[in-house]
């Protein structure tokens, strides 16, 4: 027994060391090839995944490098999974496959804004104001936004049972709702006075000038039109060949509508061609901070060609081009692979590093960078967006939560009864003027803005842009300017 005892020390002190030595190894040989791979980037990757603390899937590893990466470049180069990428196309297609549905988030829970008109939700008799609570068994409540599309959207004639609380009746129930095709027009117009052309475009999609010519020549049929209102308010962009063919519509001649150049040195000219549906036409173009890349090139250029008066806020200042590349597991890339200037020659990019963009005041003019000139000779300068002939500020972000929260608090109690009035009659009623005014209290202001709120959330888009032509303050401005076009246009 002693000599037994005397020899555990010695027994337990191999087999640490030889522990120590296998652990030694092992850890060599599991690392041999992580660290032997060929670039830095997959042996960073391989060691993450193999050693990190908390469990990190390789394609986790992926999309947080690559996202790292494109953001580190400039504002707009950006990665989408391959789980987002029929979400993010989907208004540049016309349409997408879902139940048609506007919502925001009130005390994290969906509140449905607008019902899309014809959509699947409409037909199941979904109205503005109703609580999307759960999708079969999934409780939407707390979730994200893009969660919550996520688990609303699938396939076409795909259904789930959504349970609904409508505070107008203060009662949950549940409905069977479809999914199914909902289209998204990008073009709405509509007729200011015998003469002015209102034309409102959301973004440039496929679709976009095809629509534009439909509703133009109908217009042209009924109508003694002479003079447009093209609406680029809030437009984010969208294909840059669609914005090309509808800016050729209003210019006449083989004109230099904008250039695209790459690193390499690489330009590409788009130019106008003869004639074009709305080239006669006098011409004034409405933009704010909300207008981007596309609608910068359709309505730089037509500053730059003296071609109409830009009016509103200093446009969004995106004068990069991006090019979509499609990976092998149908993610996507789209990738800044050159810039694009207008007829003058000027970039509207507005200045940007690492730690995002550098902010400009719209009325300064000084700090503009480089002057150019239009075609009549008219001073415009570079950098920071497209600023207009004729400046007027638009709403803020602060006015736009108001308005929403008011326009909100008024479905809840009066949907049921107004979604029975037809848009005049209800437009027209003095007793629906004044419950929008007493719910204003000190914020009177408002009214028009939440007016129009609640046209667009009952009635749909279609009709709040037809009568917003008649409070819009900066349509209403946009009406006289037709009667200074010479002077400003010709210095």
């Amino acid at each position: 027994m002693k000599l037994k005892s005397s020899y555990e020390p010695l027994i337990y002190a191999l087999l640490i060391s030889c522990g120590v030595v296998f652990g030694l190894l092992w850890n060599k040989f599991v690392h041999k090839d992580v660290l032997n791979a060929s670039t830095k980037v997959e042996q960073v990757m391989g060691l993450v995944e193999s050693e990190y603390v908390d469990s990190i899937s390789a394609v986790d590893i992926e999309d947080k490098a690559i996202n790292e990466l494109l953001s580190s470049f400039d504002p707009h180069s950006v990665y989408i999974p391959y789980q987002y990428v029929e979400v993010a196309s989907q208004d540049l297609k016309g349409g997408f496959e879902g139940i048609g549905i506007e919502f925001f988030m009130h005390n994290d829970t969906p509140n449905i804004v607008r019902v899309l008109k014809d959509g699947p939700a409409q037909k199941a008799g979904l109205q503005p104001g109703d609580r999307m609570l759960k999708v079969d068994t999934i409780a939407l409540i707390g979730m994200s936004n893009t969660e919550i599309v996520n688990t609303i959207k699938g396939r076409k004639n795909t259904s789930f049972t959504g349970l609904i609380y409508r505070p107008a009746s203060g009662a949950s129930f549940s409905k069977t709702i479809e999914r199914g095709r909902v289209n998204t027009p990008s073009v709405y117009t509509s007729v200011v006075d015998e003469k002015t052309l209102y034309v409102k475009i959301e973004h440039f999609a496929e679709k976009t000038h095809a629509e534009f010519m439909t509703q133009v020549k109908s217009h042209l049929k009924t109508n003694d039109v002479q003079r447009v209102i093209l609406d680029l308010r809030n437009n984010p962009g969208g294909y840059l060949q669609t914005a090309i063919s509808l800016l050729d519509e209003f210019i006449d001649g083989n004109e230099l509508l904008a250039f695209t150049q790459s690193k390499s040195g690489k330009k590409k000219e788009y130019r106008s061609s003869r004639g074009g549906i709305c080239a006669e036409m006098e011409l004034v173009c409405l933009v704010n901070n909300r207008s981007a890349s596309a609608s910068e090139i359709v309505s730089g250029a037509l500053q730059d060609l003296d071609r109409g008066i830009v009016i509103g806020s200093r446009t969004y200042g995106k004068g990069l081009v991006q090019e979509t590349f499609e990976l092998k597991d149908g993610s996507q890339i789209r990738l800044t692979v050159s810039r694009y200037y207008i007829p003058s020659g000027r970039s509207i990019q507005k200045p940007y590093n690492e730690e995002g963009y550098t902010e400009l005041d719209s009325t300064d003019l000084s700090k503009q960078g480089k002057k150019y000139s239009t075609k009549n000779g008219r001073e415009v300068k570079s950098e920071g967006g497209v600023s207009p002939d004729i400046v007027i500020e638009g709403e803020t972000y602060t006015d736009y939560l108001n308005v929403t929260d008011y326009a909100a608090s008024l479905i809840d109690r009066h949907v049921e009864e107004w979604s029975l009035m037809t848009p005049k009659d209800w437009s027209e009623n003095k007793t629906v003027d004044a419950i929008i005014r007493t719910s204003l209290k000190d914020s009177s202001t408002y009214f028009d803005e939440v007016k129009n709120r609640l046209v667009y959330q009952i009635y749909g888009i279609e009709e709040a842009y037809a009568q917003n032509v008649k409070s819009d303050k900066t349509i209403l401005r946009a009406i006289k300017a037709f009667d200074e076009m010479s002077t400003l246009l010709n210095p």
